[in-house]
């Protein structure tokens, strides 16, 4: 049997398309080497290609056993951990609206469930895809998600301080989505400079610098603007540790990078205790406030007695309808979440209502860590980072440790723009375990 029918017979076993070639291609390498070897020895090419490829083994198992190994498979436990995480936030969201309506309360959570159903479905549509697609036209992608954010910051409109984007108020108003697509088309722009050097790497930069104006410029908010900076910087350090851009850049941008990120950090900080980044009136300034004070009238430890109030109305079964303490109960769904639960159940409850989230952290930094394609490793460090930053921050800002802003709890807060930004990342991160053993490094 020749080499070409060979291959054919092993291609005929091998169901995924994308692993297929570069499987062949791989086996045809080890073929020719072999012919080489055995016409030093003497054989001629006809010879020499028959043994090496009888040396192969019989193509029909030889195949098989291929299509064993590189075909997409879907990380079960993950999965599991985000469907256990959904319910437990639908739950939480049930949980917390005491209302004595029912209907209206069924109303409410029939709502959240449409804004977890969308979100679910937006998780599988990305993970069934191709990630790779955002390698092969980043730029193109980059420049066009950039350019989205601008044209939906000019159509916006405000209300109560916040902006929303195409003038629509629902689901897509929250700045996390629209400036999650540049970030992702960010990372295949680091991917694809890699491969280019110190122009490469200046390339990467420049987009970055462009991306961070666009972040400020279209959320309007000095933290969202950071968080979404401060990875970006990350991802370029990252490609540059591992000697993307070559070595000669490599111990400078290290130590550029490293200052780069401390001062974003501390940029973060300063721009929202300062106000120097033109927070607007209402609720952004309400929050602006709390980071310019922690006393006891501060806009935290307002919220925290009100927490505490409505906690304790809810376990006593009172009627809030018309009161002022019912305005609390929206702030007891979204940003105080953890602080509600923490007065109305007790530390034990919150405690065990937060290891999922710590499980689930730890199977993100499991597929970053064991990614061999570079391309899926920035994909899945850019997800890995931002659900670890939205965690660490909300729970830290409702413990009192950091200041209030928009950061949000994964899978548990109202709203349905974040519960279609918790899906996305996480259909990011499935698609790269899924994919890890079909597209090449």
């Amino acid at each position: 049997m020749n080499m070409h029918s060979y291959l054919e017979i092993v291609a005929e076993q091998i169901r995924c398309k994308r692993a297929r070639s570069a499987v062949l291609e791989e086996l045809q390498g080890h073929i020719e080497d072999q012919k080489q070897a055995y016409m030093a020895d003497g054989m001629t090419g006809p010879e020499a290609e028959e043994e090496a490829v009888r040396q192969m083994g019989d193509p029909v198992e030889t195949g098989t056993e291929l299509d064993r190994v590189h075909r997409p498979k879907m990380d079960w436990l993950l999965l599991g951990v985000i469907l256990l995480l959904s319910a437990a936030g639908l739950f939480l969201q049930w949980l917390t609206y005491q209302q004595p309506d029912s209907a209206y309360k069924a109303g409410e959570i029939w709502r959240q469930g449409r804004y977890l159903a969308l979100g679910l479905v937006l998780m599988l549509g990305v993970c069934l895809a191709d990630y790779t697609v955002i390698g092969k036209h980043a730029f193109r992608l980059w420049l066009g998600a950039v350019g989205l954010n601008v044209i939906g910051r000019y159509l916006a409109v405000s209300d109560f301080g916040m902006s929303y984007p195409f003038r629509i108020n629902g689901v897509w108003s929250a700045p996390w989505l629209w400036n999650s697509l540049v970030l992702l088309a960010f990372a295949g722009v680091v991917w694809q400079s890699g491969r280019k050097g110190k122009k490469g790497l200046v390339k990467s930069g420049i987009c970055l610098a462009v991306s961070a104006a666009g972040w400020l410029f279209s959320s309007g908010s000095g933290f969202v603007a950071c968080i979404f900076t401060l990875i970006g910087v990350i991802l370029l350090i990252a490609g540059t540790a591992k000697g993307w851009f070559g070595g000669k850049v490599r111990p400078l941008l290290m130590r550029l990078g490293t200052a780069v990120a401390a001062t974003l950090l501390f940029v973060c900080i300063a721009s929202w205790a300062s106000g120097a980044l033109g927070e607007r009136d209402g609720y952004r300034a309400d929050r602006t406030a709390a980071w310019q004070s922690f006393s006891e009238t501060s806009y935290y430890q307002d919220a925290r007695e009100d927490m505490k109030d409505l906690a304790a109305a809810d376990r006593a079964g009172e009627d809030l309808t018309g009161t002022q303490l019912e305005w609390a109960r929206f702030e007891a769904r979204s940003t105080f979440l953890w602080m509600y639960i923490l007065r109305y159940l007790g530390a034990v409850p919150a405690v065990l209502l937060t290891l999922p989230a710590g499980l689930f952290l730890a199977f993100l930094f499991r597929i970053v860590f064991r990614q061999r394609n570079r391309l899926g490793f920035l994909l899945a460090l850019a997800g890995t980072l931002f659900f670890s930053l939205q965690i660490i921050w909300y729970i830290g800002m409702n413990i009192g440790l950091f200041p209030v802003t928009e950061a949000y709890m994964p899978f548990y807060t109202l709203g349905g723009s974040n519960l279609c930004v918790t899906g996305l990342y996480a259909g990011i991160l499935l698609s790269v375990y899924r994919n890890s053993s079909v597209v090449r490094c």
